[in-house]
């Protein structure tokens, strides 16, 4: 018996301690619903950093845009050197084609007075 009545003696501490504690608790809530927070400071300073940060952002955008303008005008070779490259290519593949035809003209000649001088020799004999 002795040890049931310790145990109802600590028991209603318990819940004597738990009623207080929920009172300390109910006080203060009732303060913080007492109390008022005043947010425009805070809404003025989100809102500047909103402005600020759509003013970097369209910066970066007209950056953005002018690299890409520059980059799809720019070409790997320059039309100049494009066009230089290709007349030195027709003037040589002209001048070997010239030098060409001279040359075959050359052999003809050469096989042509070589029958000649063979003919001669055939004709002295």
């Amino acid at each position: 018996m002795k040890k049931l009545d310790d145990i109802m003696e600590l028991l209603t501490d318990e819940i004597n301690g738990f009623q207080n504690s929920i009172k300390k608790l109910e006080a203060l809530s009732k303060g913080f619903n007492q109390i008022k927070v005043d947010t425009s400071k805070f809404e003025y300073h989100l809102k500047e950093h909103l402005r600020h940060q759509e003013r970097i952002q369209s910066q970066n955008k007209r950056t953005l845009n002018d690299i890409d303008k520059k980059l799809k005008r720019a070409k790997l070779i320059p039309k100049w050197l494009l066009v230089l490259f290709l007349s030195v290519s027709i003037i040589l593949s002209m001048t070997i084609g010239y030098l060409s035809f001279q040359v075959v003209q050359l052999n003809k000649k050469e096989k042509a007075v070589s029958m000649k001088e063979k003919v001669e020799l055939l004709n002295q004999q």
